[in-house]
């Protein structure tokens, strides 16, 4: 009975760690994939979305080109589409900008925020930036 009951605990202690670490490397997981995309910008969401392509169609060589030219395209196309909105969404967003920045009563906190009002500026202000740079030919593979 005291074999068994040991053999029970640790397979318990084993399932616990086994459980904690599947839930770390998912909230990692998330973090990093959110850091990559939300916080990297317009070309990171590009690169995203044509590494899926990749991988969930299988492309290959001269698919594979195809693919990023039609998300550079598409980009540019939403990037057209949007411009007549684009004035009130600028004033929209400096509106909520003001009335947050009024929000800290602490000078360190007003300069945090305004540091990273300023950087998500910069990174996604040009919602569509310059397309990316094209993809170098695939090694020749033995297939």
């Amino acid at each position: 009975m005291k074999r068994l009951r040991g053999c029970l605990i640790v397979v318990f202690i084993f399932g616990c760690g086994f459980l904690v670490g599947g839930f770390l490397g998912a909230v990692f997981g998330w973090t990093a994939f959110f850091n990559k995309v939300v916080k990297s910008g317009p070309v990171a969401v590009q690169e995203v979305i044509i590494d899926r392509v990749r991988s969930d169609l299988h492309l290959k060589g001269e698919q594979r080109g195809a693919a990023r030219k039609i998300v550079q395209e598409t980009a540019l196309e939403l990037d057209a589409a949007t411009q007549a909105v684009r004035p009130k969404v600028a004033e929209i967003l400096g509106r909520a900008e003001d009335r947050l920045l009024a929000l800290p009563t602490r000078e360190n906190q007003r300069t945090s925020l305004q540091r990273t009002l300023d950087q998500a500026r910069r990174k996604w202000q040009p919602a569509v930036p310059a397309p990316i740079t094209p993809e170098p030919p695939p090694a020749a593979s033995k297939e």
